[in-house]
């Protein structure tokens, strides 16, 4: 039986801390789907979904990934359109009806600190499950942002995001 671990986020850009997150979860015999949120449910502000489901996208082609992770933008099907927020438990318990079973939640480090403002956190923990990993890669979107905002060149973010990312954020002009 496939082991299931879904791994939302804004994923603003998406980056190699990601990836390592998903690499992980794949040696730990996981298909990992990589959800982007529609709408942050905090209120931040991100890049059009459409961009960031692609990036995620390009990012899953890596040889190492893209028989065991794939990009699941079921957050826009959710959010009917509407400029609203999916919550994270509303996301497992569509996945798990598509999927017939249940997913665990992939989450890192940087979650622990904040879990109990989620929506329904408990109810995830009990229904779900959560698969807490360790930073490996401390590698941070708004820091790139905010990197490409000043004018950074791609070119010397090649450690932090992978290149079919980069070329695509070159190509649509994203965080200028």
């Amino acid at each position: 039986m496939t082991r299931y671990a879904m791994y939302g986020g804004s994923f603003d850009p998406i980056h190699m801390g990601h990836l390592s997150m998903v690499e992980r979860a794949i040696e730990m015999g996981y298909e990992v789907l990589v959800v982007p949120a529609f709408r942050h449910a905090f209120g931040k502000q991100s890049a059009a979904f459409e961009h960031r489901v692609r990036m995620c996208e390009l990012a899953l082609q890596a040889p190492t990934l893209q028989h065991q992770a794939r990009v699941c933008p079921i957050e826009g099907s959710l959010a009917h359109g509407q400029d609203i927020p999916v919550y994270t438990y509303d996301v497992l318990c569509a996945l798990r009806a598509r999927l017939q079973a249940a997913p665990c939640l992939l989450v890192g480090p940087d979650i622990a600190g904040e879990w109990e403002r989620w929506h329904r956190h408990a109810d995830i923990d009990r229904e779900f499950g959560r698969l807490c990993l360790p930073m490996t890669r401390p590698v941070r979107s708004s820091t790139i942002r905010q990197q490409l905002y000043d004018g950074v060149s791609l070119d010397t973010l090649h450690a932090s995001l992978p290149e079919p990312v980069r070329a695509y954020i070159a190509a649509k002009g994203l965080y200028r």
